[in-house]
């Protein structure tokens, strides 16, 4: 499946939760140290069976512990490259976050991070970053579109295999 002109990339998935965690593998097994993901999508959208999937793809050491860290702030999970799972749905507890130096660890070029909700923090992102957006449309299942920001952007999106059939 080709990818838009702009490198944006569109799955259709079935009603399946484990086609979602299965595309967050794929996506996770790619990553790089210093990766951002700016992960979209109403609640219940599946943005942590996603990240459960991505942290599956990183080898971290315990992906099932992947958890929506919304009142926690933001989670750490050990692996070969780390994963740092952040939640912007409360915008003001995270802007006291980042004012009091998270930025510095939030976005720490060993490891890989995950923002739910990031547009409540636009401004604070890096250059470089890949949007997925996790909508439901009126028919069953799950649409998922990955777009690349950033002059490094994210080629291997093209390769990406079909993720289209319950397991």
């Amino acid at each position: 499946m080709p990818c838009e002109p702009d490198g944006t990339r569109v799955f259709e998935l079935p009603d399946d939760p484990a086609a979602t965690e299965r595309l967050g593998a794929e996506v996770g097994a790619r990553l790089q140290p210093g990766d951002t993901i700016a992960l979209q999508g109403g609640l219940g959208a599946g943005k942590t069976t996603f990240t459960r999937g991505l942290a599956r793809g990183l080898g971290l050491d315990d992906p099932e512990g992947v958890a929506s860290p919304t009142y926690l702030l933001v989670i750490e999970h050990g692996g070969p490259i780390p994963l740092l799972h952040a939640d912007a749905y409360l915008p003001e507890k995270l802007a006291g976050f980042l004012a009091d130096g998270g930025l510095e660890y939030l976005f720490d070029p060993a490891k890989v991070v995950v923002v739910e909700w990031p547009e409540n923090v636009r401004k604070h992102l890096p250059d470089h970053v890949l949007w997925v957006e996790l909508s439901m449309p009126p028919r069953p299942g799950r649409t998922v579109r990955l777009r690349p920001q950033g002059p490094r952007g994210f080629p291997w999106l093209a390769d990406l295999p079909r993720i289209d059939e319950p397991h």
